[in-house]
This record gives structure tokens, sequence and C-alpha cells, in this order.
């Protein structure tokens, strides 16, 4: 029985697989980095650091929606700057800014959690 291994893709053909093998599998998979095998099977495949993703507060109160475009345009600008052609942005479902996202040139991913893990404390470091 073999155990499950990151190969880093490749190629364009490589990660369209991936997302399409994830999309087959009622999954998301966008930008893929590697690909996760057992054997020579593709069983997965994960996005590991290469896409930036934008989390980002504006006070529900003190910050209009006109501020907000503003900022959205800055990040973007930043982004570009470095070099970044693709980002991922977090958005509460809860902001106002939810209803505007398909407006802006945002597509949705997939109905998800986001989780956060604290990696220095992983082996008592």
């Amino acid at each position: 029985m073999s155990v499950p291994v990151a190969v880093k893709l490749k190629t364009q053909g490589e990660r369209d697989l991936i997302s399409k093998l994830a999309k087959e599998d009622n999954d998301n998979m966008n930008i893929p980095t590697h690909a996760i095998l057992k054997g020579d099977e593709i069983v997965g495949g994960m996005n590991l650091c290469e896409v930036p993703m934008v989390l980002c507060w504006h006070h529900s109160k003190k910050v209009t929606a006109k501020d907000s475009l503003i900022l959205n345009a800055l990040q973007e600008s930043m982004l570009s700057q470095i070099g970044v052609q693709q980002s991922y942005i977090a958005c509460n479902s809860h902001s106002p800014y939810f209803e505007h996202m398909h407006r802006f040139g945002h597509k949705p991913v997939w109905a998800t959690n986001l989780f956060f893990k604290d990696l220095k404390k992983i082996g008592g470091i």
C-alpha cells in the first residue's frame, strides 16, 4: 500500500488536470501547485503559498463604500507592483461588500470556512 506524496506541477496542462479532477469529485482546486499521488494515481492537489491571500478589515461604521473601493484598488495595485497576477480575497458573508464581489471582478471559489493555525506552536517551539 502506497502513502500519499506531493509532486510539484510543471505545466499548465498538469494544473488544469488537477482542477478538472477536483471538480469531478464535487470539490474545487483553483491554481494547484502540487498533485497528491498514491502510487501512480492522482488523489488530490494543493496550492502551497503560490497565490496570495488578501485578508483585510474595514471598520463597518468608519469606512465608506467609496473608501472600500479605493482600498480595493490600492491592494490590487500593490499586488500588481510585485508581479502578482492572481489572488484570493476573503470576504465575510455579512459584509456589505459581499453582494458586490462579482461586480468588482471577484469569482467565488466555493462555500467554505477559512481556518488559521500558528505553526510556531507545532512541536513545542
